[in-house]
């Protein structure tokens, strides 16, 4: 019995001490970085429809990821092959152990994004 009461005391104590630590983090915090609380009226919160809801306006379609495909399809054709050869041969298990193809793929984003960067801002114009 009274073991018992010793390691509910024990198993106490770590809570009761995470507590303060948490209630000193806290408070420190909260002394550094202010804190906002929002108000309890709940009449202001009727929204009334806007002009820029009203109006809905078509975004333009975006034409970089087409400019990008073409970049793939065209000038940067050899990078990829060479990461889908990797791709394929990690895959089958043929590379040494914890081989991935991330340099092959740098080599296709930096391809791509010099072929395509160009045509991407000669079309903003």
């Amino acid at each position: 019995m009274a073991a018992d009461n010793m390691t509910q005391q024990t198993a106490a104590a770590p809570v009761e001490q995470q507590q303060e630590t948490s209630g000193f983090f806290s408070s420190f915090v909260s002394y550094f970085v202010p804190t906002a609380h929002a108000d309890d009226s709940e009449e202001e919160e009727k929204e009334e429809p806007t002009e820029e809801e009203e109006e809905e306006e078509e975004e333009p379609e975006d034409i970089a990821p087409a400019i990008r495909e073409e970049c793939e399809k065209s000038v940067c054709a050899e990078h990829v092959h060479h990461f889908a050869h990797c791709q394929e041969k990690v895959e089958a298990g043929e590379g040494f152990p914890g081989e991935d193809c991330v340099e092959e793929f740098f080599h296709v984003l930096h391809c791509v994004d010099a072929c395509a960067a160009p045509k991407i801002f000669k079309k903003l114009a």
